[in-house]
């Protein structure tokens, strides 16, 4: 069986960032590869990277850019988990469209 793949979007607010980064950690300690897309530095601020999650910084915007970012960063994904009404609509931005 392979490994399940999930990504946490975040919107960029601090209350999500610490949720994120207990349930990233309580994740990644069950065996599952976690990536957290969030606005860059949010990632450090919680020691993200040094719970084994990947992290990557993704505009707290819907531009293509930054949509485009987040859809690279959800391929292959099992699981995508949006934090937030603004990393939904993100979210849901980037996956439309995939099967």
């Amino acid at each position: 069986m392979s490994q399940l793949r999930t990504v946490q979007v975040l919107g960029g607010g601090a209350g999500s960032s610490a949720r994120v980064s207990s349930l990233a950690a309580g994740l990644v300690a069950r065996g599952v590869q976690v990536t957290v897309c969030a606005p860059a530095g949010s990632g450090h601020a919680h020691g993200l990277p040094a719970s084994g999650t990947r992290f990557v910084a993704v505009p707290r915007r819907s531009d293509p850019a930054a949509v485009a970012a987040l859809r690279t960063a959800c391929a292959g994904a099992d699981i995508v988990h949006a934090h937030g009404l603004h990393a939904a609509v993100r979210a849901g931005i980037a996956l439309s469209g995939r099967g």
